[in-house]
């Protein structure tokens, strides 16, 4: 019996070099056709023809459009969420947290934005059950780096801190989505900037009842 899991899985991961080299245009072409195709209007027979493959070598590693869709989904967040996790591994503890929460907010906007088509494969998934799990998977991932930082334990209760980090996270994604699905760059900064305002807000409870690790803003 095929689930839902099922749909959205690769056939099989690939071993060697010219196969990942494979997957990767499949994945490549379907990102640029979301840069100026519906999510309902792509086949697979057009990714396989942007790619520059056969068919047949879609199929081999992909059950369905879905399957190719959600491993482009993982592979850009996986992405974003080692550019932000990179900026709080740096930032938090030298800059002044709100700052850092600044920075971290910026490269995620600005990692999203720079994939072509991507907002819109996002905005099209989230809502969705078949995709809520990968959705799922980034927040819980960027939650679990969050909670693991010394500068966050420092002032949040062990027996908290998951709730909160995840809390965090999941607060701030509908802002997210909001930003990236406007056409107005004025309006997406400004949204940016409300979105900064609700996670320094919340996080401000817990980091400012200790000085050496905060900083007013």
């Amino acid at each position: 019996m095929t689930t839902k899991s099922d749909q959205l899985s690769p056939r099989r991961k690939p071993s060697q070099e010219r196969s990942r080299d494979r997957v990767e245009r499949i994945l490549d072409a379907t990102a640029e056709l979301l840069g100026d195709t519906p999510v309902d209007k792509i086949t697979t027979g057009a990714i396989a023809e942007k790619a520059g493959v056969p068919i047949g070598s879609v199929y081999q590693y992909f059950p369905n459009k879905l399957s190719v869709l959600a491993e482009l989904a993982r592979r850009v967040m996986a992405e974003v969420d080692l550019k932000t996790a990179s900026l709080i591994a740096e930032d938090f503890g030298v800059l002044p947290w709100n700052e850092a929460i600044d920075r971290a907010i910026d490269a995620t906007m600005q990692g999203y934005s720079e994939q072509p088509g991507y907002a819109q494969l996002l905005l099209s998934i989230r809502p969705t059950p078949e995709f809520g799990a990968l959705t799922d998977e980034s927040n819980e991932r960027v939650a679990a780096m969050l909670a693991l930082h010394p500068a966050l334990r420092a002032v949040i209760p062990p027996d908290r801190i998951e709730l909160v980090t995840q809390s965090a996270i999941k607060a701030v994604n509908a802002l997210q989505d909001w930003a990236l699905s406007v056409d107005d760059p004025d309006l997406a900064n400004r949204i940016i900037a409300e979105m900064k305002t609700l996670l320094k807000g919340y996080l401000a409870v817990y980091m400012d009842k200790a000085a050496p690790l905060s900083a007013k803003s």
